[in-house]
């Protein structure tokens, strides 16, 4: 596949992502790896691993970070940051993309608030 997915990594994620692969000797990579969300969101695991045959592979900088087509298939642009001891993900997905709840008409959606529809 030559196509890649767009990804934003502020400069603190691109270090702390690099710490935690450079502590531990077994990882040579960040995989992303995509977890489906209701109303029109989705979430995003970040893990270390190692290249597989079939990833993605896309570097920032010294940074390797692998995904899989799942990802592609349903998201378009990624963005990380890293502030507060923790990593910040924010998804944008397809044009296309429909809302996942299992009723899309209800008031409130697999736990979302609100009108699925509406977000």
């Amino acid at each position: 596949m030559d196509q890649t997915l767009k990804i934003k990594l502020s400069k603190a994620a691109h270090e702390e992502l690099m710490k935690m692969i450079k502590h531990d000797e077994v990882y040579d990579s960040v995989r992303f790896v995509y977890a489906s969300g209701c109303c029109k969101t989705a979430k995003v695991d970040i893990i270390l691993d190692n290249y597989k045959t079939g990833d993605i592979k896309n570097t920032i900088g010294d940074l390797q970070i692998l995904y899989d087509g799942t990802l592609m298939d349903n998201i378009v642009e990624l963005t990380i940051d890293y502030t507060d001891s923790r990593f910040w993900l924010k998804t944008k997905l397809p044009e296309n993309s429909k809302p996942n709840c299992s009723k899309s008409d209800d008031k409130s959606c697999s736990g979302c608030s609100g009108n699925c529809g509406s977000h």
